[in-house]
């Protein structure tokens, strides 16, 4: 379901995160429900305006959203992320500098944690009670998604991680 070059992506990801204590940083200027709002407006245009096709883009859309604000914080993030997940939640709430304006951590974090949906995708899916064409269509479609982001990966992925602080790395181990 997921390009060979976003897995090389989420391995990178994986090493500057729990090896090289890096985060990544926020508010990406990418934020997922910009990344997934472009793909509709690139997508729509190659469906028919009605058609099932052209439903079942925006519906899957409207889905990876709001999977992907149910999801970060209970299984998208590496322990060592959490501290700061905790951070911007309470900065989104009290609306606090950069952080200001956004209603939530999908227009806060970036294509690095949406890749990381999309991998976990088929295992939540399967805990659905879907029927087997729904889920072969769904299936379809995170495909259509994954390619395109792979194919646009040097327009939305950002190219340096950033050091953690010391206080940073002390509050994260005591989580």
């Amino acid at each position: 379901m997921v390009p060979d070059h976003l897995k090389s992506i989420l391995v990178d990801d994986w090493e500057y995160v729990t090896k090289n204590l890096s985060l990544v940083p926020l508010p990406s200027p990418h934020p997922v429900n910009q990344i997934l709002d472009t793909y509709f407006d690139e997508e729509k245009g190659k469906r028919r305006l009605g058609s099932a096709d052209a439903d079942l883009l925006e519906e899957v859309v409207m889905g990876m959203k709001d999977y992907f604000e149910m999801c970060l914080g209970r299984i998208l993030l590496y322990r060592f992320e959490r501290q700061q997940y905790l951070d911007v939640r309470k900065a989104i709430e009290k609306e606090e500098g950069e952080f200001a304006g956004m209603k939530g951590v999908g227009d806060v974090y970036g294509p690095e944690h949406l890749c990381r949906l999309f991998v976990t995708l088929p295992e939540l899916i399967a805990q659905t009670n879907m029927d087997a064409q729904s889920v072969r269509k769904l299936r379809d479609e995170v495909e259509r998604v994954t390619s395109w982001l792979g194919k646009n990966s040097t327009r939305f992925f950002v190219e340096e991680y950033e050091a953690a602080s010391t206080e940073y790395v002390e509050a994260a181990r005591g989580l």
